[in-house]
């Protein structure tokens, strides 16, 4: 079969690998559909900063239908449609014995501890794969794993009805814009050095243009002002930026970035800033899934183009360039099980 298979920092290569006969005891072998192109895929590629093993196929984000089944498996039957969790948790340590397999003491992910979703077929732990509806579509579906990415970063920068101030319109920005005007009545603001992008997920979910320098005189409003802010973009620069700013409220990282901050304590004691690290997802899978399923045409805007596997190398390189288009790209494997209507404005 075809496979993008990451064989060291920027060596990403469309690979012929060979496909076992039947998957092993306990897993079901999926035909991928779609697959999402991550940040934490480039970024994973420009450093190389997750590869455990060499080469792994790349692709956490991916949808699919039940192929095979292996031994001991039951619940599933082959075309069902699926889609896949990124989560690579051990199922053994404190951490997951607790429900808390995000934050698993052994945790990997798929794509980088395993064999991942940028190839024709994969094989998964059955605990890792979740069923779709027959009639939903699985270009919108491959979105639930970032989607659940968004949710759980809601989730964790403890929302009230106040606005939310959302800093990046990439894939986890546009949907935790997405998730919260659909679960919610509350103001969404959004920021990107993207004006394009950032007008166009503005109008999709009903949000305001701001912009960084905006958060201090927002967060000081004596009727609705801003206390919840959503970092996706990982850029230190912009952090250091809102945590000078921000005045009684949470700030909220989720983005994948890298460099370190200057950041004095004493500012957070004297403005009461609570700072929240969000990682992964924890039970909010699938509620994405149900989101998804329910809302499939408000979520199909947001995948800008679709590409085929062995372009995928080449996308990477658009992206670190910035040239890249639209929010999300799909990589498009095996389109045969239904789609949703294409987006043409990416």
């Amino acid at each position: 079969m075809h496979a993008v298979r990451l064989h060291d920092a920027r060596d990403l290569r469309l690979d012929t690998v060979d496909l076992s006969s039947a998957p092993q005891a306990g897993e079901i072998r999926l035909r991928v559909a779609f697959a999402g192109i991550c940040g934490s895929d480039i970024h994973n590629f420009k450093t190389g900063r997750w590869l455990s093993r060499k080469p792994s196929t790349a692709g956490h984000e991916f949808s699919g239908i039940v192929e095979a089944i292996g031994p001991g498996v039951t619940g599933f039957e082959t075309r069902e449609k699926v889609v896949a969790d990124s989560r690579d948790y051990c199922g053994q340590c404190a951490k997951c014995r607790m429900g808390k397999h995000h934050v698993c003491e052994n945790l990997g992910f798929v794509g980088e501890s395993r064999d991942g979703g940028f190839a024709e077929f994969v094989d998964l732990p059955v605990r890792l794969v979740f069923k779709c509806e027959p009639s939903a579509p699985l270009d919108v579906m491959a979105l639930a794993e970032p989607l659940a990415v968004a949710l759980h970063a809601l989730a964790k920068i403890r929302l009230d009805d106040g606005p939310v101030f959302i800093i990046g319109c990439g894939s986890i920005g546009a949907l935790s814009a997405m998730a919260s005007m659909l679960t919610s009545d509350r103001k969404i603001f959004l920021c990107d050095q993207n004006l394009a992008r950032v007008n166009y997920v503005a109008d999709l979910c009903g949000a305001r243009v701001a912009s960084v320098a905006d958060i201090q005189s927002l967060s000081k409003k004596p009727d609705t002002p801003v206390a919840h802010v959503l970092d996706t973009t990982g850029n230190v620069a912009v952090i250091q930026s809102v945590l000078k700013t921000l005045t009684h409220g949470t700030l909220g990282f989720v983005g994948i970035g890298s460099g370190s901050i200057d950041f004095d304590p004493v500012q957070a004691v004297e403005r009461e800033l609570s700072i929240v690290g969000c990682h992964a997802f924890a039970d909010e899978f699938p509620q994405a899934i149900d989101l998804l399923q329910k809302y499939s045409p408000r979520f199909q805007p947001l995948i800008a183009h679709r590409i085929k596997l062995d372009e995928v190398p080449m996308e990477f390189e658009k992206i670190i360039n910035g040239q890249a288009t639209g929010v999300k790209t799909l990589i498009e494997i095996d389109a045969s099980y239904g789609v949703g209507t294409p987006n043409e404005s990416g």
